[in-house]
């Protein structure tokens, strides 16, 4: 059964909800305050939150604070009349729905009984096998993050599962346009349509071999809509209905590509041979590590190549990590590959690069039957050169 809790307001309305609850098999537990509700939701499972408007405290900031500590729950908005509601505030909070004391008590049933059956519903996703998350983060832009983050999904689409991308660059994103399909709907349209994350799968645009993107907002001021918690809440969803999960985020450390990071199971720190980057990327290792993700970082050495100064050796002792995995040179492949609007696993199947990214996806998916002969250990932080 689904357990609804609430906090106390005025005896009418109170008495109002528990009868309507009461009608539909439930039983509203109530708390006196914001900080008992908070503290009795920490034991609760398969729950439905209802937050009164109140002078008492701020509701959008405590439904944001609701979700961020009970990812899981259902959280309804309660407010007098639509004057009081504040939609864009509400949407930022991550609330479910909304409901209106001053409906018929008809359709405040009906906004209970639909509440309690996503409740259910998020209660049944979270049973089922979770598909793995795996974010691609670097300090820069040019090192061949996002064409990585979709050549590797398009390896896991092609070879092992069904995968989607979430294109976390949310004010210049490029999945899109690197795999040629012009989205319909984007993560902007899922926020203002389906906060509640239900039918996300339908605000995704298809690409190839059961591959599927929740594309950037067509409109860089869009961005601001998406919060941490629609980055929690698309995650946990999406986890639910694909193998994998491929994040590409910005190269900004902002709140939703923290959320990103920590709600992932593999963070792949991109790279390259150029001192400068290198140092970067150190920076950002040592960054995940105070954020105790250290666990879960795994390295990208991209366009690998002989250079002068820089052997396999020293890069390793400057970022304190061996390379999970290392990409050829091959800048014509990719740039072509790129303008196509083909991954080189399509364009160019034969060659080094598709099958490292192959090789990557097995190591991803199926580790236990995979060989990398590069294990990754941390080392001990050692300085290269004395230039970090």
């Amino acid at each position: 059964m689904v357990k609804i809790f609430c906090i106390k307001g005025n005896e009418d309305w109170t008495k109002n909800l528990e009868e309507t609850a009461k009608d539909i098999g439930c039983k509203i537990s109530w708390s006196t305050n914001e900080f008992k509700l908070l503290e009795r939701l920490q034991k609760a499972e398969n729950t439905l939150v209802l937050l009164p408007h109140s002078s008492e405290y701020d509701v959008y900031r405590l439904c944001s604070k609701v979700l961020e500590q009970i990812p899981l729950v259902t959280v309804l908005l309660v407010f007098e009349s639509d004057e009081q509601l504040d939609m864009q505030k509400a949407l930022r909070a991550g609330a479910d729905d909304v409901i209106f004391l001053s409906s018929p008590l008809p359709q405040i049933k009906d906004d209970l009984h639909l509440a309690v059956s996503n409740s259910k519903n998020k209660k049944a996703m979270d049973a089922k096998k979770q598909g793995k998350v795996i974010t691609f983060a670097s300090t820069k832009g040019g090192v061949g993050k996002t064409t990585a983050a979709v050549n590797l999904a398009a390896a896991m689409g092609k070879k092992f599962s069904r995968t989607a991308v979430i294109d976390l660059d949310l004010q210049f994103g490029d999945v899109a346009m690197i795999c040629d399909v012009k989205p319909k709907k984007t993560i902007y349209d899922w926020v203002k349509e389906d906060p509640g994350g239900a039918k996300i799968e339908s605000f995704m645009t298809p690409f190839k071999d059961g591959v599927s993107i929740l594309a950037a907002p067509q409109r860089p001021e869009f961005a601001e809509v998406i919060t941490g918690d629609f980055v929690r809440k698309a995650i946990h969803s999406l986890r639910q209905l694909f193998d994998a999960v491929i994040i590409d985020c910005s190269s900004h450390m902002d709140e939703n590509v923290i959320v990103a990071l920590e709600n992932s199971d593999e963070i792949m720190v991109m790279t390259y041979y150029d001192l400068p980057t290198l140092k970067n990327s150190k920076m950002l290792i040592d960054t995940l590590d105070s954020l105790q993700l250290a666990g879960k970082v795994k390295v990208v050495l991209n366009r690998k190549r002989k250079v002068k100064g820089l052997s396999p050796g020293v890069v390793e002792k400057v970022l304190g990590l061996t390379a999970f995995a290392e990409l050829p040179a091959k800048e014509a492949i990719f740039v072509n590959s790129v303008n196509a609007g083909n991954p080189v696993i399509y364009s160019s199947p034969r060659s080094k690069a598709a099958k490292e990214f192959i090789k990557m996806a097995g190591m991803l998916i199926h580790p236990e039957t995979s060989k990398n002969p590069k294990k990754q250990k941390v080392k001990s932080m050692v300085h290269a050169g004395g230039h970090v």
